[in-house]
């Protein structure tokens, strides 16, 4: 019985190492330009290095874009000693070939997120308020990665039509501990999915 016991001990415990960590909902918050840089910069002005990654979706011509920018938080700041991090995912250069390949939804390996006193309230990630593009929203994380979602899907131009969608998103984003490393993030269509070089937290 000794053994038997010993032996479903095992089982259980294989079984919890093995089980899928659950999704967790993160707190966004909607904030002016300012409301972020106020929190990294006591001049509420950001110095931000910028890198881009190219999107090429399955049944789009031409090449999206994803701007990675960070920014470094300043002594005396509320984000002092960590880094922030905005994405903006641009698809007006894309074209669609045929039935257009909108993304849905943006994965990026984060590791953990540090959440700020942004303008409007305390959050973990941030969307800088505006119109005529996508927001955020719901953002959840599973182990290391970040789930964005966006309100509305982010679309290609479609030939022949006067009428124009929702090309490019909102500008978003986190503060995070780890210094900017590359890394790819996953894009993901409404008709299948891409990696696209990024920027992220080392952790």
């Amino acid at each position: 019985m000794r053994v038997l016991g010993s032996t479903l001990g095992l089982a259980v415990s294989a079984a919890l190492l093995l089980a899928p960590a659950e999704a967790r909902g993160l707190s966004v918050v909607s904030v002016t330009p300012q409301g972020v840089a106020c929190v990294f910069n006591k001049s509420c002005a950001v110095t931000p290095t910028d890198s881009y990654g190219i999107v090429r979706l399955f049944g789009n011509g031409g090449e999206g874009m994803l701007l990675t920018r960070t920014y470094p938080g300043l002594p005396g700041t509320p984000a002092a000693g960590l880094t922030g991090y905005s994405f903006h995912l641009d698809l007006r250069d894309t074209t669609a070939l045929g039935t257009a390949n909108c993304v849905e939804k943006l994965v990026v390996d984060a590791g953990p997120l540090a959440p700020l006193p942004y303008a409007r309230g305390s959050a973990e990630v941030f969307v800088v308020a505006g119109e005529g593009s996508a927001a955020v929203s719901s953002v959840t994380q599973t182990g290391p990665k970040v789930t964005f979602v966006f309100a509305k899907p982010i679309c290609p131009m479609v030939p022949g039509s006067a009428r124009r969608g929702i090309a490019d998103s909102l500008y978003f984003g986190f503060a995070a501990k780890g210094s900017p490393v590359p890394s790819k993030a996953q894009v993901v269509g409404s008709m299948g999915e891409a990696t696209v070089d990024v920027r992220v937290p080392k952790h």
